[in-house]
């Protein structure tokens, strides 16, 4: 089966970077993400065994959007202030439960909802910080545009960090 990391990175990086302007933005949204796709995870499990193929993809895309519609008008009648920054990101959440339904394999759905949740959580919530951190002298850090700045900045270093560094053809090799 097709790895699921690959497909579900791509489907959080626009909630990452849209969402993240603040910590408090970013801790509300995983927070969101991490309930809403454990519980239909969960839900999917009862419902696999009773479905075919097919049911189980429409029952999939409903349970996920009207999990995050309730979680849309929760978070509009109790963080009204919030909600106006994430309210569009939380439809986010439904696509990215659908997906990682389809492309997981059921032995391991827990566990790559887990990692997925703890890897989603530590870049949401650090890029979160550091932009609010650096939006105090720098506004360009608090848009759009900024997040994808510092993000990108954030994956070369972490690359440089943890790559070796190339040999060079002229050394010289060891002889027998």
């Amino acid at each position: 089966m097709i790895k699921p990391a690959s497909w579900s990175r791509g489907l959080v990086l626009v909630p990452l970077v849209g969402a993240s302007d603040s910590l408090v933005n970013a801790l509300a949204l995983w927070v969101a993400w991490v309930l809403i796709s454990l519980a239909h995870g969960s839900a999917m499990t009862f419902l696999r065994t009773r479905l075919s193929v097919r049911q189980q993809l429409l029952a999939s895309i409903v349970l996920a959007a009207t999990m995050t519609a309730c979680a849309d008008l929760l978070a509009q009648a109790w963080m009204l202030e919030r909600h106006d920054a994430l309210s569009l990101y939380i439809g986010w959440i439904a696509l990215s439960c659908v997906t990682l339904e389809r492309l997981t394999v059921v032995e391991t759905r827990m566990l790559a909802y887990l990692r997925l949740a703890g890897q989603f959580g530590l870049l949401i919530t650090s890029l979160g910080a550091l932009r609010e951190m650096i939006g105090a002298g720098v506004p360009l850090a608090l848009l759009v545009p900024g997040g994808f700045i510092l993000l990108g900045l954030l994956l070369a270093a972490y690359q440089a960090w943890t790559s070796t560094p190339p040999r060079s053809p002229l050394e010289e090799k060891p002889r027998p």
